[in-house]
């Protein structure tokens, strides 16, 4: 018997990274998984959603698979609608879907990358929990995680203008999410996984530094998977931090 057995949960940029590692443990956990992504990376980066299905179907798993751009909303919204028809239900919401500008100043990033990136970390997170809302307000519980980083409140940790801005409006998004439909059971949480030895990662020259200190993405899901497990009534409205993990938060956790 797996922690998920009977759930539903959608996992947004599961091609390949975190996104990937999460929808492999929550179908580990028996979930069924809906996969999201777009069509090919726009940076150019290895690993497409077909790969992933193939993966969660290889291990026994139940993969729905959809092609979405989780900027524009109509393609949200039949993501959406695919994983209602199939399943009748949504239980997670892990909002995985992201960019990142790092080592760049604001006279470096024109407008257009600007929008860009706000359009996928802040618009992505607002289109897809808009969207399974209603359904998690039918079900009374529901479980939204989205993806922050210590650069959204840390400007030592040289996230740039963009990126870390881009995070610092995903907490305060989460934040105030978790207080409007606390009433309904819903749980809406930041996960921040720190240092990844991911595929973006990989491409970004200054990580190498720090590379012996990065987790695979595969570590990072008892996290995701205690967080999908949670309602309203037991763990919401915080920031979780791989770093604290056991200790302020998750199995174990001191009171």
């Amino acid at each position: 018997m797996g922690q998920m057995d009977g759930m539903v949960a959608i996992v947004t940029g599961a091609s390949r990274g975190l996104g990937r590692a999460i929808a492999k443990a929550y179908a580990e956990e028996g979930a069924s998984v809906v996969i999201s992504a777009r069509s090919q990376s726009t940076a150019g980066l290895a690993g497409t959603l077909a790969e992933t299905a193939s993966d969660i179907r290889e291990a026994g798993g139940d993969v729905l698979a959809v092609e979405c751009d989780v900027t524009d909303e109509s393609q949200v919204n039949e993501m959406v609608r695919q994983a209602r028809e199939r399943y009748g239900r949504i239980d997670v919401l892990f909002n995985n879907a992201g960019m990142m500008v790092l080592g760049e100043t604001i006279l470096d990033i024109d407008a257009p990358r600007w929008e860009q990136l706000m359009r996928v970390n802040i618009n992505g997170p607002y289109l897809c929990s808009r969207a399974v809302l209603p359904v998690m307000i039918d079900q009374g519980r529901g479980s939204i995680i989205n993806i922050g980083s210590r650069m959204a409140t840390d400007p030592e940790q040289d996230g740039g203008v963009l990126y870390s801005a881009s995070k610092a409006a995903v907490h305060m998004f989460s934040l105030c999410l978790a207080r409007e439909v606390r009433e309904h059971n819903i749980a809406v949480n930041i996960l921040s996984p720190g240092g990844l030895r991911s595929e973006g990662s990989a491409a970004i020259p200054w990580t190498q530094r720090d590379w012996h200190e990065r987790v695979d993405p595969s570590a990072i899901g008892p996290l995701a998977v205690y967080l999908a497990l949670q309602d309203a009534s037991t763990f919401t409205g915080q920031l979780a931090s791989r770093f604290e993990f056991g200790t302020t938060w998750g199995p174990g956790a001191e009171a």
